[in-house]
């Protein structure tokens, strides 16, 4: 499970925020955004900023197209 940032910080790289856009939207430092960033990684087990997307797809958009 995520924390709250690290979902905030996950949902601003799905769409599609730079590093240093994300530093101005929560007003911290750009190694903060990095260790969340890690974090997220580390949880999800992804290497890469596209991965999450990918995961979030799968995990919450496919099974609703699914059934919709």
């Amino acid at each position: 499970m995520l924390t709250a940032r690290e979902q905030e910080v996950a949902a601003f790289v799905c769409r599609g925020l730079s590093t240093r856009e994300i530093t101005a939207r929560l007003h911290v430092t750009v190694d903060t955004v990095q260790d969340h960033l890690k974090s997220v990684y580390d949880r999800t087990g992804v290497h890469s900023r596209g991965e999450p997307v990918a995961l979030i797809y799968r995990q919450d958009y496919l099974p609703r197209i699914a059934t919709g």
